[in-house]
């Protein structure tokens, strides 16, 4: 264990390197044809054969020299966000409205690092390491995981790391069971008959039947919310024109964030009744709508467990910091853990002097954690 950390540290120049690259160069979604021959070459070059699909990413098999009959199953993301950067870093994006703000360029990096050394320090169980594109908003872990690389018959574990803006460099926090939470988005809808301003008490107005049900939406979510987090947020509302007409139509669509299956349905039954209430109290139509989101992401305590105590018997013993409550976060790295048992890992990636968080346009990223990264996939190609 102590020598896949310091094999990291050997190639975390390398990994710098090509971090830069991919984060000059991002790409948002699900198709990234620079990013996906980015590192198909980087992979060729390291002499292995990699498996690539449109959309659905990049996968490699590396044999193990002991393999258990379990398979490792390393994961990068590799998409960015719509998101235009505001930083001053000598190596930011050049691709206008586009950004590697949540940290992909990080991540592939750290697994780009760790392939580099399997190809002369093998794991010990068969490993396959997988870069996913779409991990935002596309669920693209469904198509990655449709490889021929990851639809092998029998027991494997799953691992990933997901650096974290605000967390001191290189902790490691980690967590059994719930790690991020369920995410869905609703809309919802508001009819009437519309007319003239001068005349309120003839229509129902949709801004204050919408203005109603945001702030008693806060009400509900502290009445659920009082056993464990709950997250219901409007972030959108669309509703006028002009100012001498009470419009006929308008939407609210917001965020859902809840931590179990249970909470997730009464915090939608909730929204339900208390659209339909408000909407029929208005004189209005009122419909809300769910968009199914990702599923939480579960790690596996098991998994947890021993790899803290591997994490002990090295120096990074005192990197690891329990975190005692799920990150409201959502990742679709939930659907591997769907498959197999596994843990994904926050790695600290503060910067000096950054204080914003993942997604911000302005976040900065210390590259010291990329070595932390690169070992714990390594620790994980052997068995955790």
């Amino acid at each position: 264990m102590t020598a896949r950390i310091h094999q990291a540290r050997a190639v975390q120049e390398w990994m710098i390197g090509h971090r830069r690259e991919l984060h000059q160069h991002p790409e948002v979604g699900l198709e990234l044809p620079r990013t996906h021959d980015y590192i198909i070459a980087v992979l060729n070059d390291l002499g292995h054969v990699s498996e690539s699909h449109t959309a659905a990413g990049v996968t490699v098999r590396i044999p193990g020299s002991a393999p258990d009959g379990i398979v490792s199953v390393l994961r990068a993301d590799m998409d960015a966000l719509p998101v235009t950067e505001r930083t001053d870093l000598p190596f930011r994006s050049t691709a206008a409205g586009a950004m590697h703000a949540c940290g992909h360029d990080l991540h592939m990096a750290m697994l780009l690092g760790a392939a580099r050394v399997l190809t002369e320090n093998p794991p010990k169980r068969d490993t396959v390491l997988a870069f996913q594109p779409g991990e935002e908003s596309d669920r693209g872990a469904l198509s990655t995981l449709e490889h021929a690389n990851l639809t092998f018959p029998g027991a494997a574990t799953a691992f990933a790391v997901h650096v974290h803006a605000l967390a001191a460099p290189g902790s490691i926090l980690c967590r059994p069971g719930v790690f991020m939470s369920y995410g869905d988005w609703f809309t919802i809808e508001l009819g009437g008959p519309g007319g003239h301003a001068s005349q309120p008490d003839l229509v129902g107005n949709p801004i204050e039947a919408a203005s109603e049900i945001t702030i008693r939406l806060r009400q509900l979510v502290r009445e659920i919310g009082a056993a464990e987090r709950v997250v219901a947020t409007v972030t959108e509302s669309r509703i006028g024109n002009t100012v001498n007409v009470i419009p006929s139509t308008g939407s609210l669509r917001g965020t859902l964030r809840t931590l179990t299956a249970e909470t997730r349905e009464s915090l939608i039954q909730g929204m339900h009744d208390l659209v339909g209430e408000v909407a029929t109290g208005h004189r209005l139509t009122g419909e809300l709508t769910i968009h199914v989101g990702y599923p939480a992401v579960v790690n596996h305590p098991d998994v947890v467990n021993r790899l803290r105590d591997q994490l002990r018997q090295t120096e990074l013993a005192d990197k690891v910091v329990p975190m005692p409550e799920p990150s409201m976060v959502i990742e679709d790295f939930a659907y591997f853990l769907q498959r197999w048992p596994g843990a994904m890992v926050y790695l600290g990636a503060q910067a000096a002097g950054n204080s914003s968080f993942n997604h911000a346009d302005d976040v900065v990223y210390d590259e010291s954690a990329l070595a932390v990264g690169a070992a714990l996939h390594l620790m994980a190609s052997d068995g955790i």
